[in-house]
């Protein structure tokens, strides 16, 4: 069998971690930052893990139709994401099938940690035909594009990006001074270089009848790699969303407390 490949490869700002479950949840975030060229992407089978099998209807932009993937490899400990499609006019009627190896690989491009997205794609020809060089070109290209919407569009939306889960230890609960202290000692919030973050809230009452809510956050590093700096303002304009909602929602129900 005859094979051609192309290598795409992205530097990012952000830690393995985030940029492995923004990419988890490409088929989610893709239609959203260029339906040109991925109109949909849906589940024909399975339950989103491996094995899953996917079908892309390609947009406007893309000379295919669609193709069908199944999901080779999700592993969140290497960072690792395979897929392959094996069927669709995107296979072009010279190919068997089309394998993609998406790997993040952390470095340290600062203080703050990085990585590189590496996705290696590799055409699996019937005969001795190959995708031209004008179709590889374009590939590699809407490939890398499409990287760089999908981080940019978890930039600027975090929600969208949540960690999975985090247990936590309940440490203060004191009515009399207003203050309520907790410790996320076990979860992927911890992002694998953390030993635990410790949450210190304190509400002061001001002279107007009012008063001031104060909650520090505290990262316990477990060593000198440190949340990067966009971690960090995802999760103070979280906290500050969150008691604003919460505010808002208390006068909405007083009946509440």
């Amino acid at each position: 069998m005859t094979t051609v490949s192309i290598e795409v490869e992205v530097t990012s700002p952000y830690p393995a971690e985030i940029v492995f479950k923004v990419f988890n949840n490409f088929h989610t975030i893709a239609p959203k930052v260029n339906p040109q060229v991925f109109k949909s992407i849906e589940i024909v089978e399975g339950d989103g893990g491996v094995g899953t099998i996917r079908l892309f209807t390609f947009g406007d932009d893309v000379p295919f139709a669609s193709g069908k993937f199944r999901q080779d490899v999700i592993d969140e400990n290497t960072f690792t994401y395979n897929y392959t499609f094996f069927e669709g006019d995107n296979l072009m009627g010279i190919l068997d099938s089309i394998n993609h190896y998406v790997k993040i690989i952390p470095s340290a491009l600062g203080p703050d940690g990085g990585c590189v997205f590496k996705q290696t794609v590799v055409y699996n020809c019937k005969g001795d035909e190959k995708p031209s060089a004008d179709t590889l070109k374009f590939e590699k290209d809407l490939y890398e594009k499409t990287y760089k919407a999908i981080e940019a569009y978890a930039s600027d939306h975090p929600e969208n990006v949540p960690f999975a889960s985090g247990n936590f230890r309940q440490d203060v609960i004191d009515i009399s001074n207003f203050t309520y202290n907790y410790t996320f000692f076990e979860g992927d919030n911890l992002m694998g270089i953390l030993d635990s973050i410790n949450h210190h809230v304190k509400i002061i009452p001001s002279a107007d009848g009012g008063c001031v809510f104060k909650q520090a956050v505290v990262y316990n590093c477990k060593g000198d790699k440190k949340p990067s700096a966009e971690i960090l303002n995802f999760e103070k304009e979280l906290y500050e969303k969150t008691y604003k909602a919460i505010e808002t929602y208390v006068v909405a129900h007083p009946e509440s407390y």
